[in-house]
């Protein structure tokens, strides 16, 4: 397995050559725009964005899928929530963690705090998007330790998660829809009438030549401050996807249908680069 460090590496080396050589290539981006504010939502601020880009180098129609579903533009992030620490808890069992946090948990001043003590102001984060096997993706916030191996920062992604929560919920109106979220894939969500219409969202259609991009918005790590390295991790679009936890056997896997209407499946590699940005 190779280090963070390399795949950093790696990923800076591709993005600063040609993209044309593979037949789906990705760019990643900052761009600001203006919206709401998370502690005001009454007052318009400008607010960072990761820009996705996807380009279809190939003289064909084609289809894959695409990373990180999101929620109104606004990443989830890995965190196993502290469920073992209101277990106790019984109306918790009751209405489920996520409701139970949304009763509980004093948003705002839990965001205010963050953004007063700007404890991560002086670390430097990578911020894996997962091309995830599952039907529900996530982002994940990492270090890298000694020896060059990456590990999850626990803290962090916690913090942006409850951030992500709050902007969901004061302008969407919508923080329970990740109860809704399925985790696997079963044989109906991939006909090729289903993935046009109910699962579309979970892929990406390029006419040749096309591009298309993913919007994501970084609000959170604005408020948290730091600095980030924004990076996909995986290297090829697989022509299957899993209906089992156990993913490692092979007879886990449905198979994608070859052509989606006028679109073919692409199960090759792609290449990508990184992008990095500072909020002090």
């Amino acid at each position: 397995m190779k280090t963070l460090k390399h795949l950093v590496i790696l990923l800076l080396l591709l993005g600063s050559g040609s993209l044309h050589s593979q037949d789906i290539s990705i760019n990643l981006s900052i761009r600001w725009s203006e919206g709401p504010y998370i502690l005001k939502t009454d007052s318009i601020v400008k607010y960072p964005e990761l820009v996705v880009s996807y380009t279809n180098n190939s003289e064909d129609n084609l289809y894959f899928r695409k990373f990180s579903h999101y929620r109104n533009g606004i990443p989830d992030f890995y965190y196993e929530e502290s469920v073992c620490i209101h277990a106790t808890d019984p109306e918790m069992s009751k209405v489920g963690i996520i409701k139970w946090l949304k009763q509980h948990r004093d948003y705002r001043n839990t965001i205010r705090k963050m953004y007063d003590n700007r404890e991560y102001l002086n670390n430097k984060f990578y911020v894996l998007i997962y091309l995830r096997e599952y039907y529900y993706n996530d982002w994940e916030t990492v270090i890298e330790e000694k020896y060059g191996k990456p590990r999850a920062f626990h803290e962090i992604n916690y913090d942006l998660k409850i951030i992500n929560d709050y902007l969901n919920d004061s302008i969407y109106g919508n923080i329970d829809e990740r109860e809704n979220l399925k985790m696997f894939f079963t044989s109906s969500d991939i006909t090729k009438r289903a993935i046009k219409t109910n699962t579309t969202h979970q892929f990406m259609f390029l006419k040749a030549g096309e591009t298309k991009e993913d919007v994501y918005n970084l609000t959170c790590f604005d408020i948290v401050k730091g600095t980030y390295t924004f990076m996909l991790n995986g290297g090829e679009f697989s022509d299957k996807v899993p209906y089992n936890w156990n993913i490692k056997e092979t007879n886990n896997y449905y198979p994608l249908p070859k052509k989606v209407g006028k679109y073919k499946l692409y199960s090759g590699e792609f290449k990508a680069n990184s992008v990095t940005i500072t909020f002090e």
